[in-house]
């Protein structure tokens, strides 16, 4: 039987790239280092600003979400922000927080990825989260698997996949205290159907990453407990 042909699309928009194969289903994983779930974006800001405090300026609040990476890495959290009552049975509103190993980020997970209000996404404010989802790649090891890719122009590259480690955190966004952690493995032997990169990453190298399905019921007791 003769072989399917490759479908492979390489799309620039801005500093953003996309390869797509049709080897296999995806898998969740990125290209590059650029992190989150495949399919997702490294978030709306795209610098870091000061967060707002001053005695004038009132409680403590970050002014976008990159400054909530303190929260996520140091355990410090803003006393402008609301306060956590897990007693109340009501969502309770989370910023999720990605690091693929090089820097945090917000993401926003695709629609249908979690019930609707629980996390906030990049036109909501930060300074209404109660919570923080930490999602962090700590290591990654070569599969030794390599994926035919090929660019809109027909130009064929290789990709090498990588299995990754990964550790997860939901952190109080007032307190900055750490409610639960767990830590695991994203592995697949599968080929990815597409690849996100940025300018200046290395797109021959894809990341198998935890998925937010992967992690929904471990915060769903504190985010809709």
């Amino acid at each position: 039987m003769p072989s399917t042909p490759r479908a492979r699309v390489w799309i620039t928009a801005g500093l953003l790239s996309v390869a797509l194969c049709g080897c296999s289903s995806l898998t969740g994983g990125t290209a590059g280092g650029t992190g989150g779930s495949a399919g997702g974006s490294t978030g709306g800001d795209t610098g870091g600003s000061p967060s707002t405090s001053s005695a004038a300026d009132g409680p403590e609040v970050p002014a976008t979400s990159l400054d909530l990476e303190r929260v996520c890495t140091g355990g410090l959290g803003y006393s402008g922000m609301p306060a956590y009552d897990r007693t109340k049975k009501t969502v309770h509103p989370a910023m999720l927080m990605n690091n693929p190993g090089d820097s945090w980020s917000q993401f926003e997970p695709p629609a249908g990825d979690f019930p609707k209000g629980w996390i906030l996404g990049y036109s909501d404010k930060p300074a209404d989260a109660e919570l923080v989802v930490c999602v962090e790649r700590t290591e990654e090891s070569p599969t030794g698997k390599k994926c035919d890719m090929e660019t809109a122009d027909g130009k064929p590259f290789t990709v090498s996949t990588y299995n990754t480690s990964y550790r997860l955190k939901v952190v109080e966004a007032r307190t900055g205290k750490e409610l639960s952690k767990h830590t695991g493995e994203a592995k697949s032997d599968e080929c990815p159907m597409y690849i996100f990169s940025s300018e200046g990453e290395d797109k021959d190298k894809y990341y198998n990453e935890v998925r937010p399905k992967d992690y929904r019921k471990r915060v769903q007791p504190f985010i809709a407990p």
